[in-house]
């Protein structure tokens, strides 16, 4: 009896796991056509549009990171807590959790205005991740195509590129924990999603 309520006890498990990842895919996929929109429009010069755009892919990264928490398998948490619990000292375990933090964001080798080439090496579809680094990191983006065309100056890359590594040495020194248990409903979260943004993409407009 207890073997059989062991692997129900799994399938639910990876039930769970399968809705969730069906669904975030499709989001990420949903999620690049608005970024697409909103390059669209700054190359026309479209100051609302890419207000509009890119406003509606940071609602996205968020309600994303809500569905992922959903389920163990995509907290960034246990990534992290496993890293420092490796470590024999307070000094190592910020040591590790430095190093975890780094291999799924910017790897070490930058500069204050140049990202490193190993950006996003082992970046991960994870609940904190999303919310925490990827939605802030978008926005610095966004920022700077909405201030060039208010300004009319250009698109200040260095600028930009001075913010984006500024906000990834600052996200992988800090200590800040993220869950290691999922929260919230994944069908119900999935049903929420699909209606608001899957069902008919051409009639989401806020």
């Amino acid at each position: 009896m207890i073997p059989m309520i062991i692997l129900i006890c799994g399938i639910q498990l990876q039930k769970w796991y399968d809705l969730v990842d069906l669904t975030r895919q499709a989001l990420a996929k949903y999620a690049n056509q608005l970024f697409l929109n909103t390059v669209e429009a700054y190359q026309l010069d479209d100051l609302h549009g890419v207000a509009h755009q890119s406003q509606k892919f940071l609602e996205l990264v968020e309600d994303m990171d809500t569905l992922l928490a959903c389920h163990h398998g995509f907290l960034l948490g246990p990534w992290l807590e496993s890293a420092k619990q490796l470590a024999q000292s307070e000094e190592q375990k910020k040591q590790f959790e430095w190093n975890a933090r780094t291999q799924i964001t910017m790897w070490f080798d930058n500069s204050d205005d140049e990202a490193s080439l190993l950006r996003d090496y082992g970046n991960k579809y994870w609940s904190g991740l999303l919310r925490g680094y990827y939605g802030p990191r978008a926005a610095i983006y966004f920022k700077f195509l909405l201030e060039s065309l208010e300004k009319g100056d250009g698109f200040r890359l260095k600028d930009w590129r001075r913010e984006w590594v500024k906000l990834t040495n600052n996200w992988q020194s800090s200590r800040n924990i993220y869950p290691v248990e999922s929260i919230g409903d994944a069908l119900n979260t999935s049903k929420w999603l699909y209606n608001k943004y899957l069902r008919d993409p051409d009639t989401y407009d806020h």
